[in-house]
C-alpha cells in the first residue's frame, strides 16, 4: 500500500475515473490525520473482504466506508469532497508512484500527516461501522 498526498491538473471526476481504474482511493486530508488512521482503515477493508464481511465491491470503496465511518457509500462521499490541488491517494494496486503521478497529472506534495492516530481518530474508523 502507498500513501500519497498529490495535487493535480484534471478536474475531480476525471480523478475518480482515472483512480477506479488503477485501484487507487482518492480522498480529502481532511479525512484523516495520520498514516496510523488510514493503515487501520485499509487493514479492516482488506479483512471485510477476506472474510466477505465487505459492503462495497471494490478494496478502494471498502477503505473509503471504513476510512469514514460509514455503512453508506453516499453518506461516505458526502464527507470526500476533495480538492484536486489537494488530496491523498491510497493505492492498493501494484502500480508504482511515478506511475499514479502520471496517470492523474499529478505533483508530489509533502505528506504532512502524524505517524500515530489519536483515540478519537481510531474510534471514529472502528466504532462507526458497527
Amino acid at each position: 500500500m502507498k500513501i500519497l498526498r498529490v495535487s493535480s491538473l484534471l478536474q475531480k471526476a476525471g480523478i475518480l475515473e482515472k483512480c477506479k481504474s488503477l485501484g487507487v482511493a482518492a480522498f480529502s486530508p481532511s479525512l484523516a490525520g495520520s498514516e496510523e488512521q488510514i493503515r487501520l482503515a485499509a487493514l479492516l477493508a482488506e479483512k471485510s473482504f477476506a472474510g466477505k464481511s465487505n459492503l462495497a465491491k471494490t478494496m478502494e470503496l471498502e477503505f473509503l466506508l471504513w476510512l469514514c465511518g460509514e455503512n453508506d457509500l453516499r453518506k461516505a462521499f458526502a464527507k470526500n469532497d476533495f480538492s484536486p490541488r489537494d488530496f491523498l491517494l491510497v493505492s492498493f494496486g501494484d502500480a508504482g508512484k511515478k506511475a499514479l503521478l502520471e496517470a492523474l497529472s499529478a505533483k508530489e506534495r509533502p505528506l504532512s500527516l502524524r505517524k500515530k492516530a489519536d483515540a478519537l481518530e481510531l474510534e471514529g474508523i472502528s466504532l462507526g461501522r458497527l
